[in-house]
């Protein structure tokens, strides 16, 4: 057989090589399959992190709505937020920036101010309300988007959230509560609601039976007023102007009335 001619194959050390990529191969797919991400413990991180660099506060309670992709819920009374963020809604109106006082303004409007900025700020961080101030009056400004369904007068789980944030420095003041409705332009006549007065007057009461059933506030300090789309904000002729003008305010006034004899 010494004639006979010799077979041609791959090197013997490419059998080796290929052993080793199918071990490789076949190690990342078994780590691949026990991976699995604890979308909760994330959350956890991330919102620590956030918090460390003061770039959200985020309460971390009982799931009521969503935030970052976690559950946030009502936060308990006299929960004040560390971190007051920048305000966003209203910003393109020409609005003050939150911590900015008009010249002349009390020490108790300004205290007032700070306390519903840090009550508030979570909403403010996620552009969900609007807080300034106007002659000593608080004024904290909520988009109907966030505040109530389109064309009702029931309130979202996301506003009860935020009312009950605000209810602790409500309950915490002496000053006069005014809720006022306010709607854009556009006519509306349904079987509940003859026109936007009532559509705003039914939000704004909305509003006030909740604090009613839900804090302390003496109800002599509370007041309801519907605007209709009588003081807009801006033009209603865009869907950005007529976004804006729907909206419901709650108007803190500091207390100047004489304290009751004992």
């Amino acid at each position: 057989m010494s004639g006979a001619k010799k077979l041609q194959g791959a090197p013997t050390w490419m059998v080796t090589f290929a052993d080793l990529m199918a071990l490789l191969l076949t190690m990342f797919v078994l780590l691949l399959s026990f991976a699995d991400m604890d979308v909760k413990k994330y959350q956890q991180i991330a919102g620590v992190m956030s918090e460390s660099f003061g770039l959200q506060y985020i309460k971390k309670l009982a799931g009521v709505i969503e935030s970052d992709g976690g559950p946030i819920g009502i936060a308990p009374k006299h929960t004040v937020p560390k971190v007051v963020q920048e305000l966003k809604f209203g910003d393109e109106i020409g609005e003050q920036p939150p911590g900015i006082l008009n010249p002349g303004t009390s020490q108790v409007s300004n205290t007032l101010m700070k306390s519903v900025q840090q009550a508030m700020a979570t909403e403010i961080a996620r552009s969900l309300a609007n807080v300034e101030e106007h002659d000593g009056e608080v004024i904290v400004r909520f988009p109907e988007k966030v505040a109530f369904p389109s064309g009702k007068g029931t309130l979202t789980t996301e506003f009860l959230v935020a009312l009950n944030n605000l209810a602790t420095v409500l309950e915490s003041t002496r000053g006069d509560i005014i809720v006022a409705g306010h709607t854009d332009n556009r006519p509306i006549h349904t079987d509940v609601f003859r026109s936007n007065w009532d559509l705003s007057t039914a939000r704004a009461n909305s509003v006030i039976h909740f604090l009613l059933e839900n804090t302390g506030i003496a109800p002599g300090r509370l007041a309801a007023m519907g605007y209709g789309d009588s003081r807009p904000l801006v033009s209603n002729d865009t869907d950005d102007g007529r976004a804006i003008n729907r909206r419901v305010e709650i108007i803190i006034r500091k207390d100047v009335r004489p304290s009751p004899p004992e």
